[in-house]
């Protein structure tokens, strides 16, 4: 303890109390005394805090190793299921197209009408060439 520390003490148990305590009391080896114990106890403590700290340390970096395994699983498990279902939802789209596709026919009446122009385009190249060569 120093001596500014000692007459700090003296002043206020002279203010409070009105008191005048010498220097060489032994109140002040009993205050000595708990100094050193409180210092004792302030480096154990300290060193638990360090080693707390330490503990604390590696539990965070296993919790977050543990958890970048286990989104790394849940976000390949999620990218699996996301291409399973676009392969499904291609193959019913496929499908889907397939059976909707309507095919293009052409009307019964649209081959009468053509049987007739082609027919008649030859009667009349027929009727033509008859009177040309006859």
């Amino acid at each position: 303890m120093t001596t500014e520390q000692k007459e700090e003490i003296l002043n206020e148990i002279r203010k409070i109390h009105g008191i005048t305590m010498p220097e060489k009391d032994p109140a002040f080896a009993v205050i000595t005394a708990l100094e050193i114990v409180a210092r004792r106890y302030l480096k154990e403590v300290d060193l638990l805090m360090v080693q707390q700290s330490a503990n604390y340390e590696t539990t965070t970096v296993r919790y977050l190793d543990k958890a970048k395994e286990l989104a790394e699983i849940k976000i390949s498990a999620a990218v699996d299921d996301v291409l399973i279902r676009m392969d499904e939802y291609k193959i019913k789209a496929i499908e889907e197209m397939k059976i909707e596709t309507p095919k293009a026919e052409v009307p019964s009446i649209y081959w009468y009408l053509l049987s007739i122009s082609v027919l008649s385009a030859l009667g009349f190249g027929y009727a033509i060439s008859m009177l040309i060569f006859t």
